[in-house]
């Protein structure tokens, strides 16, 4: 008898699964059983090329970008990213389109007895696999393949040679895991970085960027930096998204870098321009994710992967990537975004205080509605964001490891005794979002943030999402 749905996702969610109970170190992540696992379903993940992107920040929104672009030039595209935010089969998707339920049903029953085969697999690393083995047997000719945690030990790094490789704006994050300081991190994130293989790197502190520039050059990896002979400049934004222009142009070694940044796109000696380009995503960082996208698109381009114009400024004016600075309503004006660490909220907060200043939004009173997981910083993620609140209203979501309500509240008590502002606590998200609403009024703002989590369950009501499971 064939599995059900639902008994396919239990049995994906019963594997060891880091992303409900994270580990406390680094030792439990390793390659060696991910890569028994797929060397027995026959290296799924060297059938199709890739794209193989990491980073901190930004990383799915650059994902989504150069898949979508070459998608619009009428490539069957593949496109494999994490965490989900309504149902697990968002992670996988072929045409842009996530994978069907049957499918889905599908590949669990096949792979599930060989993965019962070895100890301790966990459910990212089943996930991976999945998407591997989708993306073959769906004749995938390009896939854009987004790394989990990290990049050197991260499951999807058993890809043996992308075709190019990119890392989005690198901060400190799970640093338990990956490293305290931006070096660490980056030495983790660079792992993906293959001998003789284009890298793209967003624009990086100099910490990062020292440690990236080393592993270039060692491997022999042509490198280019966003920043430097590429360069996004924004002309124009609304509620409705982002008018910029790319520069491209061919720079020299960096000084005193051994990575020639900025050498990797040779073909175009003189330098080009692409202005009035736009994207539907707002804030600044999204011009940046737009512009490393770019650049990655045109190494592929180089590659044979060719597309025209035409269709990179369709596939980036098409492109979806909710909860990032997601306007679901202009009046009130309402909000949500997965911040989650101070990087993002200071992103969030200049984001809304550029739509304010330039006329494009406004509010008498804001509210926030926050729920984040135990292992984030509440203080360094609202300290941003607390200033142009009224009020605040704690939430939790319906994840294993959110804080509950009245710990979120108490570790606030620092900043909330510099900001001061009315707090209440509602457990259910739902619930939580309905009020603000109603204290908000039709002239007020409400801005949901925290944690992907709670975003999820905030566009679930806001927008009649379906929920998880579907």
């Amino acid at each position: 008898m064939a599995m059900s749905y639902q008994a396919a996702l239990d049995y994906v969610w019963r594997l060891v699964n880091y992303e409900t109970v994270p580990p406390e170190r680094r030792s439990p992540y390793r390659l060696d059983r991910m890569r028994a696992f797929l060397e027995r379903l026959g290296n799924p993940q060297n059938a199709v090329p890739a794209v193989h992107i990491a980073g901190s920040k930004g990383k799915g929104s650059t994902a989504a970008m150069v898949e979508i672009v070459l998608r619009a030039a009428g490539y069957r595209t593949g496109l494999y990213t994490s965490p989900h935010l309504h149902s697990p089969r968002e992670r996988i998707r072929v045409s842009g389109r996530m994978i069907s339920r049957d499918a889905f049903v599908e590949l669990v029953e096949r792979l599930r007895p060989v993965a019962e085969q070895f100890e301790g697999l966990t459910t990212f690393e089943f996930l991976t696999a999945m998407a591997f083995v989708h993306f073959a047997g769906q004749g995938v000719e390009v896939a854009v393949v987004e790394v989990g945690l990290g990049g050197r030990l991260d499951a999807t790094n058993l890809i043996e040679r992308p075709a190019v490789t990119v890392i989005t704006p690198i901060s400190l994050e799970h640093t338990t895991i990956l490293g305290n300081t931006l070096a660490q991190i980056a030495a983790e994130k660079g792992g993906i970085i293959k001998p003789g293989v284009p890298l793209v790197s967003a624009p990086q502190e100099p910490e990062a960027l020292a440690v990236l520039a080393e592993i270039a050059a060692e491997r022999g990896a042509p490198a280019t930096l966003v920043g430097h002979s590429w360069v996004g400049e924004r002309t124009a934004f609304s509620l409705d998204g982002q008018v910029f222009t790319v520069t491209y142009q061919p720079c020299g070694p960096m000084e005193g870098g051994r990575a020639v940044w900025g050498q990797a796109c040779g073909a175009y000696q003189f330098g080009f321009q692409l202005p009035d380009l736009a994207i539907p995503l707002l804030g600044k960082h999204q011009v940046v994710n737009a512009t490393t996208a770019v650049a990655a698109l045109h190494l592929l381009r180089e590659q044979g992967y060719l597309w025209s114009e035409e269709a990179l400024r369709r596939g980036l004016a098409h492109v979806v990537w909710p909860a990032r600075v997601e306007v679901v309503s202009s009046r009130p004006l309402v909000v949500v975004d997965g911040a989650h660490n101070d990087t993002s909220a200071r992103a969030l907060a200049a984001t809304l205080l550029e739509l304010a200043h330039a006329g494009h939004a406004a509010w008498d009173r804001l509210w926030l509605v926050a729920g984040m997981l135990r292992d984030k910083d509440a203080v360094a993620v609202l300290e941003p964001l607390m200033p142009l609140a009224a009020g605040l209203v704690v939430t939790q979501a319906h994840h294993p490891r959110a804080k509950p309500t009245n710990e979120l509240t108490a570790s606030l008590q620092p900043l909330l005794a510099r900001c001061p502002a009315v707090v209440v606590e509602e457990p259910e998200v739902e619930r939580a979002v309905a009020r603000a609403l109603a204290w908000a009024g039709p002239d007020g703002a409400v801005v949901v943030c925290g944690s992907l989590f709670v975003a999820a369950e905030a566009r679930e009501f806001l927008l009649r999402v379906p929920a998880f499971g579907h």
